[in-house]
């Protein structure tokens, strides 16, 4: 089966994501808060990456932060620019190098986006390329694993069209760590799987210090 790309999901999903989000009991908030010391973003340079409806980045710049939202949905963009103050969102697939210069930002979020990429690498060395030399980088990611819904496969089928890849939480810890000079691990709960009732398993990665792998001019 050829899967469509998640553009197409999310386009779809866009004006319901919210609502939805929290019918599958899944929040970024509690990462953010966990990571970030909201009082103290003021200033900061942040990309949210996956940044959906712009929750997060309205937070984020509500606190003082200069923020910019990514998203492979124009109609996830659309929406929170709609819903915005003086953010900007631009629509980029992560399969194709970031359109941002070598130490752009301060700050770099992920969450809960990652699992629709097939490759995980050149991406993480694209974020650590964006990132200030003591940047900080947090994730969420699905993880597969026994206790998992699904097992140990590597990529999971959903929604008849779609694919979430994953990996084990060793194979994420030594990701991270060959990127970063510091990594704090915790296994969370992701989202719930409505036909089942289960919940997807996650981990997060506060991780700062990226070890740049590579440079390249953006014109």
């Amino acid at each position: 089966m050829k899967t469509k790309s998640p553009q197409v999901l999310f386009d779809a999903l866009a004006e319901t994501y919210e609502t939805m989000r929290e019918v599958l009991n899944w929040s970024p908030f509690s990462h953010v808060e966990a990571a970030l010391d909201l009082a103290s973003v003021s200033g900061l340079r942040v990309l949210d990456v996956g940044c959906g409806t712009g929750e997060v980045a309205r937070l984020l710049a509500a606190h003082g932060a200069e923020v910019v939202g990514i998203d492979i949905s124009p109609e996830m963009c659309y929406l929170a620019a709609e819903r915005s103050e003086n953010i900007m969102f631009l629509t980029h697939d992560l399969s194709d190098p970031l359109p941002f210069p070598d130490g752009r930002f301060d700050i770099l979020i992920a969450l809960g986006c990652l699992e629709y990429l097939p490759a995980i690498a050149p991406v993480l060395d694209e974020f650590c390329r964006v990132l200030t030399q003591n940047g900080l980088f947090l994730g969420v990611f699905e993880r597969c694993g026994e206790d998992c819904p699904g097992g140990i496969q590597p990529q999971v089928e959903f929604l008849d069209d779609w694919v979430r890849y994953r990996q084990t939480e060793e194979e994420w810890h030594q990701i991270l760590a060959a990127r970063f000079e510091a990594v704090q691990w915790l296994r969370v709960p992701g989202f719930l799987l409505e036909e089942t009732g289960e919940m997807t398993q996650y981990c997060r990665a506060i991780a700062k210090g990226p070890q740049v792998r590579a440079s390249r001019k953006v014109v």
